[in-house]
């Protein structure tokens, strides 16, 4: 009489491990992954967590901000509002004595979801709560508002020679101290006017950005 039997949880061990075998790596590879793409062009709306100004910005300076509304593909969020984007001083120049308006530009590359989730991006500022871009520029180039520097020496002159002129004319009581006083003023005037520089570019904490992203972003599906 035979005693010896197949033991059954043996035998599924040993077809599990077949299919094992079996199954190439090529096939597993070809297993589908569930993400969803942020494609490049995409809006993001940004408010800043510090200062910055062309005033102390340098070059390479790093600054982050939290996104303001949350990005949605397919009708589901897949950045939420308050992740984390990093971004750092990418250009920054002071307004000249005389002339020339201060210029920044900053770039963002990576965000943080979260959950910790972490991607590198490639952005740029689209625009700024009241702030311009320069004229021509497409890489997000922000410049200050202000006037020329010549501009301003000529206006401080002409609000320093009117004071002074009527202080000279009160102080000596006659026509030849009010243009002495006028020529005063009006040197003193232009002075301020020339030491005096252009507006910088501030961006103050809170600040409202709109960048956009140059890059697509691949997100797994929670």
């Amino acid at each position: 009489m035979n005693s010896w039997r197949r033991d059954p949880v043996l035998e599924y061990m040993k077809y599990a491990l077949l299919g094992c075998l079996l199954l190439s790596p090529a096939a597993l590879a070809q297993e589908p992954i569930d993400t969803v793409t942020i494609s490049g062009k995409t809006e993001i709306f940004v408010t800043l967590d510090r200062t910055i100004n062309t005033k102390s910005a340098q070059i390479g300076d790093r600054f982050h901000g939290r996104v303001a509304v949350p990005i949605t593909q397919d009708d589901q969020i897949v950045v939420p509002a308050g992740s984390y984007i990093i971004g750092f001083v990418d250009f920054a120049k002071q307004p000249g004595r005389l002339k020339g308006k201060g210029e920044l530009r900053l770039r963002f590359d990576t965000v943080i979801l979260p959950t910790g989730t972490t991607r590198k991006i490639q952005a740029v500022v689209q625009s700024a709560e009241e702030q311009t871009n320069k004229p021509g520029s497409e890489d997000g180039t922000l410049q200050s508002s202000g006037g020329s520097q010549a501009g301003q020496a000529g206006e401080g002159a002409a609000k320093g020679g009117a004071t002074g002129g009527v202080i000279g004319g009160v102080s000596a009581r006659s026509w030849k101290g009010l243009g002495v006083g006028s020529a005063i003023g009006a040197a003193t005037g232009a002075l301020i006017g020339v030491f005096k520089k252009g507006d910088q570019v501030v961006l103050p904490k809170g600040t409202s950005l709109t960048i956009q992203l140059e890059n697509d972003v691949r997100f797994v599906k929670p």
